[in-house]
């Protein structure tokens, strides 16, 4: 267990996606934010107690990014609501930076309620580099889904349609991350861990 690295997470993030596909409005979605973290810190408290000495807590996703949720909102918002650089929508990501900022400080909280363990954070920056910067990893922009029409359900539909090199693609259905994405960020994730606890700091 002491020698073992820890991930918990991500946590909350099926309820607020589940939340905005069912057009809850952004006070509707804050409001969830409490129990989410109370979940959060129970998890990471749970394996801190059971011997864990090192947990990854992963911030929230860049939700704005989500092809599903492009494809959803797609015509409804004009174009003051999207980030002119990476073509997301700008109120679900600045919801993530919130729900990131609060988790941030409940971290520091907790790593004073346990000093002997290393508690750290990260993943939006590793996926909003990923975004932002798709060519620089051979992934396509804007974000799009290799899979169907950006819709998770559709993937798995009759006559549904497959882009020919997954590994172009960030998104694989719309929700999820292709697996050359998911192990670019997880290949960033643990490099700047790796930095970081050489140095001797938390990553913050």
């Amino acid at each position: 267990m002491a020698a073992s690295l820890f991930v918990v997470g991500e946590i909350g993030a099926n309820d607020y996606l589940i939340g905005v596909t069912g057009n809850r409005t952004l006070s509707e979605l804050e409001t969830f934010l409490p129990q989410i973290l109370s979940a959060i810190n129970s998890a990471v408290t749970d394996v801190i107690v059971a011997g864990a000495r090192t947990v990854l807590v992963p911030g929230m996703i860049p939700m704005g990014c989500e092809p599903q949720l492009l494809a959803q909102y797609n015509g409804s918002i004009d174009a003051s609501g999207y980030d002119p650089e990476t073509g997301c929508i700008t109120w679900l990501n600045d919801f993530a930076v919130l729900h990131n900022r609060e988790l941030r400080r409940m971290l520091r909280d907790l790593r004073r309620a346990h000093p002997g363990a290393s508690i750290v954070y990260d993943l939006y920056r590793a996926i909003t580099d990923l975004i932002v910067s798709p060519g620089r990893y051979g992934e396509r922009a804007p974000p799009v889904a290799c899979c169907g029409d950006g819709m998770a359900a559709s993937c798995v539909a009759a006559g549904t349609t497959v882009c020919a090199d997954p590994s172009e693609y960030v998104s694989w259905d719309g929700v999820h991350f292709t697996e050359a994405a998911n192990r670019r960020i997880a290949c960033a994730v643990l490099e700047r861990f790796r930095l970081m606890t050489e140095a001797g700091r938390h990553v913050t």
